[in-house]
């Protein structure tokens, strides 16, 4: 049997703080934006070079977890990679790529520690993206109710894809699907 997890929204009010919960409604993780989000190779910059103050944060028990980002191209849809990283420590890598010739969307690239694709999938009222491997569907992200006051996602990954990394994979739902 797998352990299905939510991400939702903490507050009405703020679209930049989530928690993971399990589905006794333990918190396992908080996803939280900064007040400024900065591009490591960033034109203008807020914060320190360096600084992970830029950062979006995933705190657990086991320690915090950080989501950076940079330009990959700069034009009118800019290219990104988005990082998970531990310290120093690189554990996922992402890319979010704009296609140059045509009005198509986006399409999201799980670069590290495997080669997948989140292909979005949506019914009718409701967000839906599947993560695929070699063409082969191994799980999805989506709304569960076409009507919700708070914004929440059910994760239905595979269980030893650890919580970090499948925080990380909603939160390129979210950034793709809502922002």
């Amino acid at each position: 049997m797998t352990e299905l997890l939510t991400i939702r929204q903490r507050s009405v009010f703020s679209g930049f703080h989530y928690q993971v919960v399990n589905d006794s409604e333990t918190v396992l993780a908080d996803l939280t934006w900064p007040n400024y989000a900065q591009a490591r190779n960033a034109r203008l910059k807020w914060h320190k070079p360096g600084s992970p103050d830029g950062d979006l944060k995933i705190e657990m028990p086991q320690g915090v977890y950080r989501i950076g980002f940079e330009f990959l191209t700069r034009a009118f849809a800019n290219d990104l990679r988005f990082f998970l990283q531990q310290g120093d420590d690189v554990q996922a890598m992402a890319e979010v790529i704009f296609p140059k010739d045509s009005i198509k969307r986006h399409e999201v690239f799980l670069r590290q520690p495997m080669q997948a694709r989140l292909v979005r999938a949506n019914r009718w009222t409701r967000k839906r993206y599947l993560l695929e491997v070699d063409c082969k569907v191994i799980g999805s992200i989506q709304e569960p109710h076409w009507f919700s006051m708070k914004r929440q996602l059910r994760i239905d990954l595979p269980n030893d894809m650890p919580v970090p990394l499948q925080t990380f994979l909603a939160f390129l739902v979210i950034n793709s699907a809502f922002r």
